[in-house]
This record gives C-alpha cells, sequence and structure tokens, in this order.
C-alpha cells in the first residue's frame, strides 16, 4: 500500500474519531526513515491530523500545536488545519487561542465546513458582568458562575415544565 493510501486511512480514522487507532497508523508513517516527505500537501493534510491525535491520545500539546502548526505553514488555505489546531487549543484549555485560530482560518478558508462547526462549537462567551474589570477577575469569575447556575436553573425547570406537558398528553 502506498503511503499516500496509508495517510488518508490514518485521516479517515481521525474523521470517525478512533484517535487511538489512527495515532498507531500516524506513527507507523511519519516514525521511521521511510516516512512520507513533509513539505508537500498531502504530508500537510497527514501533519494536521496526526497532531490533533498526539493532543488528543497523548495529551502532548505543545508537539500538536507545532504538527498543526506545520501543516498551516504547507497549506494556509486549507480550514481543516486551522479546524484541528483550533481542536488542539481547545483540549489543552486555550479557549482563547482556539478561538483566534478559528477566527483567523475563517479569513483564509470560509467556505470550510469543518472549520465553520469547530467554531460554532466554540460558541460565544458572554460579555463579563464588570467589563472594566478583566474576565479573569474574582468579582466577574463569581458573577459569571452565579449567572451561569441561574440560567442552569431556568434551563432545568423548562425542561421538567415540557416533560410533565407531555405526561399529560
Amino acid at each position: 500500500m502506498s503511503r499516500l493510501k496509508e495517510i488518508d486511512m490514518a485521516i479517515v480514522a481521525t474523521q470517525e474519531e478512533d484517535y487511538l487507532r489512527a495515532y498507531n497508523l500516524f506513527l507507523d508513517l511519519y516514525g521511521t526513515e521511510s516516512g512520507p516527505r513533509l513539505d508537500t500537501p498531502k504530508a500537510a493534510n497527514g501533519l494536521s491530523y496526526f497532531g490533533l491525535c498526539v493532543a488528543l491520545v497523548q495529551k502532548k500539546y505543545k508537539e500538536a500545536i507545532d504538527l498543526c502548526r506545520r501543516a498551516i505553514e504547507l497549506e494556509f488555505y486549507n480550514g481543516d488545519h486551522y479546524a484541528n489546531l483550533a481542536r488542539v487549543y481547545a483540549v489543552a484549555g486555550n479557549r482563547k487561542k482556539a478561538l483566534e485560530t478559528a477566527e483567523n482560518g475563517l479569513k483564509s478558508a470560509p467556505e470550510s465546513e469543518l472549520l465553520q462547526q469547530v467554531r460554532s462549537e466554540l460558541g460565544i462567551r458572554a460579555r463579563p458582568l464588570v467589563p472594566f474589570l478583566d474576565r479573569s477577575h474574582p468579582i466577574n469569575v463569581t458573577l459569571g458562575q452565579s449567572r451561569h447556575a441561574k440560567k442552569s436553573v431556568a434551563e432545568e425547570r423548562k425542561s421538567v415544565a415540557r416533560a410533565s406537558k407531555n405526561k399529560k398528553k
């Protein structure tokens, strides 16, 4: 089997969320001296998805970020690379960088469905309740947690009301 087909198989495994299998396939590819050249568009695609697998399986976020960035350097117009990098940042707990990456990617590849989906999943943060204080200020953190708890209670009440209404029917 050719190296390009092996890259495709690993990418498909990643897209099917079989990250461990994909990680092992990528290791077999890139972990050998006879691995594919790393300066081609196909290699860029593989590097991007390999980076995502490294983050999700090994929790090695710096390596994962480096792989995804290398893919973006090779193919800056491919929205999948930005989407994968944004997902790596999100998994690493850096939501701000994830959002920045998704927004930058949408400038280069606005038609990318995967990137649009990732951007949507990241959501939009509410404004801090006390705007002149930093988002991480204890007052904003406490008020934000209170607002979130209040929304959760309201949503719970709505779902209970819907459930009891459906039972009456």
